[in-house]
């Protein structure tokens, strides 16, 4: 019995290893990886790094012994010293519990490299925080907006959070001190393995980096990490569709069933007025003024509190003629856009379109038609692009649209490089 203890005491489950991990800068960061058993691994940042992955000797887990790298005899010493110190502490760890998780190793690790801190309960963790901001300002007005989260944001901060609880119990518990540029990396390979497609990974990093400012504005941590340039949202751009103005005239001319009928209306209402769907999809009677012999549509931006008034184009007042000088009714956002596709191939919207994104990693290319692609969304693109073709100043878009900077705007209209130049080419200054 004494000898089968003695022998639990000085055996260290798993591999500990010293290893390095690249960074985007050209260093690399060097990390205690302890793994003990399936899916049971701990990476760790030692707080030390080197200026190249050359300066590195994989079989002796070391710095090599390098003029051109400073302080290298320095960062030996210090992986030579906590070495010992972590064996130790897992050993202890297998005498007293050899079904040990990544948490206590974690815990280990913080109190070897001197990060642990005694736990102040007052101050909810980030997951607790993560969970505790969705809910609490899907009732209550949100700080920054004045109003309680929108039904999409509330939907895509409940999903974000849903993925980081799981990441963060893999990684033994994810808290703010923990947040960091290894960290950054690391849950961008984890969502990319997931086959997330880049813009899918800029919203989930979007959401976090939301969470992360609330709770340092309130105090619970001062780690500024999340506010680096380089920790980013990998957004890219991937070609969308836009209606032309015959495209639309088509879709107007169309014999459709009743239902069909209110949502290609409610389409149109999008498409001659720049709302979102969250907008012209709950527009009522009240929302019409009448001012100097012109209707116009009166509703503040649901996303953005921005008041807005915009002309009634042509085609949308003769759509409120027919629903008796009303909006069409509302219907849920899935069955228009499920409609959509089907009044697109109605209208022999058969156009090819190829889009390419950045799925896992890697680029992928998909074949569509035109009318796959068609969504309330489409609406507003088309809007925002006529108006720019037509010659309305991009300023005045801007203000219905609700785009902040014209590199934004001009990054979301569907204009080519050409019809932006001929626009430019109209302008009096090109035509004295």
């Amino acid at each position: 019995m004494y000898l089968h203890l003695y022998v639990q005491l000085f055996y260290m489950k798993g591999t500990l290893n010293y290893k390095i991990r690249e960074l985007k800068s050209g260093k690399a960061s060097i990390q205690i990886v302890h793994s003990f058993g399936r899916g049971k691994e701990v990476r760790y940042s030692t707080g030390q790094s080197i200026d190249s992955p050359d300066y590195w000797n994989e079989n002796k887990q070391r710095v090599r012994n390098l003029t051109v790298q400073k302080n290298a005899n320095l960062i030996n010493s210090f992986l030579n010293k906590k070495l010992p110190q972590i064996e130790d502490g897992l050993k202890k760890l297998f005498f007293e519990n050899p079904n040990y998780d990544k948490k206590e190793v974690k815990a280990l690790f913080d109190e070897v490299f001197g990060k642990s801190k005694k736990v102040d309960r007052s101050i909810p963790t980030l997951i607790e925080c993560y969970k505790w901001y969705y809910e609490h300002f899907a009732v209550n007005p949100n700080p920054v907006t004045k109003k309680p989260l929108a039904d999409g944001t509330l939907r895509s901060l409940k999903t974000s959070y849903k993925i980081f609880e799981i990441y963060s119990k893999k990684c033994g518990g994810i808290n703010y001190e923990d947040i960091s540029m290894d960290f950054y990396d690391e849950f961008l390979t984890y969502l990319r393995s997931k086959e997330f497609s880049n813009n899918y990974i800029s919203n989930h990093i979007k959401n976090l980096k939301t969470i992360l400012n609330y709770s340092l504005s309130r105090g619970y941590h001062n780690n500024l990490t999340h506010k680096r340039r380089e920790f980013a949202k990998p957004k890219e751009s991937v070609d969308s569709i836009y209606l032309s103005l015959d495209e639309l005239k088509k879709l107007e001319n169309l014999k459709l069933t009743k239902s069909q009928e209110v949502s290609r209306d409610l389409f149109l209402i999008g498409a001659y007025t720049g709302l979102r769907v969250s907008d012209f999809n709950r527009l009522s009677k009240e929302n019409l003024e009448f001012l100097e012999g012109k209707y116009y549509f009166k509703i503040e931006s649901q996303k953005t509190s921005q008041p807005l008034l915009i002309p009634c184009h042509p085609v949308t007042l003769e759509i409120i003629k027919k629903y008796g000088f009303a909006p069409p009714p509302r219907k849920p956002d899935q069955h228009i856009n499920k409609d959509l596709k089907i009044i697109g191939a109605e209208a022999k919207f058969n156009e090819d379109v190829v889009i390419t994104k950045t799925i896992g990693g890697k680029k992928k290319t998909f074949n569509y038609k035109k009318y796959q692609l068609l969504t309330t969304h489409t609406a507003r693109r088309s809007f925002c692009t006529n108006a720019y073709k037509s010659g309305m100043p991009t300023l005045d878009i801007m203000t219905i649209s609700g785009h902040q900077t014209e590199k934004v705007f001009y990054d979301y209209i569907k204009a080519s490089s050409f019809e932006r130049a001929k626009r430019i080419g109209d302008h009096p200054f090109f035509n004295k």
